[in-house]
């Protein structure tokens, strides 16, 4: 009994395991690529700031970018999952009507204070070639 006691003490103080994701973040680079041939998005063509913060099993993404047009918002949220290098991100709000509702299936990875997406990958986290897909590096900011 005291065993127990000591064993259900102990369990309940232990915090729970962290995402490597929670934090925030800032957009270091965008890559597109397109039948082999790369495109810098970010920075390139677009001069600003974009940032990531995810807590808990939420993220969201807030940005201001100049183009030669003026200037574009680009904001987004909602929850996610990752289990091992396969995250996905279940769209709730965002600045582009087409990604409302959407489930965006993305490869991650880790080295050190950066992160590496990759999307679109398929179910079985194989990345989506065919067509263009999108490279992004973010670096933490605490």
């Amino acid at each position: 009994m005291l065993g127990l006691i000591i064993y259900m003490i102990i369990g309940g103080c232990t915090q729970e395991k962290k995402s490597p994701l929670e934090g925030e973040w800032k957009l270091a680079y965008e890559y597109e690529i397109s039948e082999g041939k790369t495109t810098v998005l970010y920075p390139g063509t677009s001069k600003g700031t974009e940032i990531k913060i995810w807590s808990g099993e939420y993220w969201v993404l807030l940005g201001r970018f100049e183009q030669d047009s003026g200037f574009t918002q680009n904001y987004g949220g909602g929850t996610y999952t990752l289990e091992g290098n396969r995250y996905e991100e279940n769209v709730q709000y965002h600045s582009a009507p087409q990604y409302l509702d959407q489930t965006v299936k993305l490869l991650v990875e880790f080295k050190k204070d950066t992160i590496i997406q990759t999307w679109p990958v398929d179910d079985n986290g194989e990345v989506i070639t065919s067509g263009s897909y999108y490279i992004e590096k973010w670096a933490r900011i605490k």
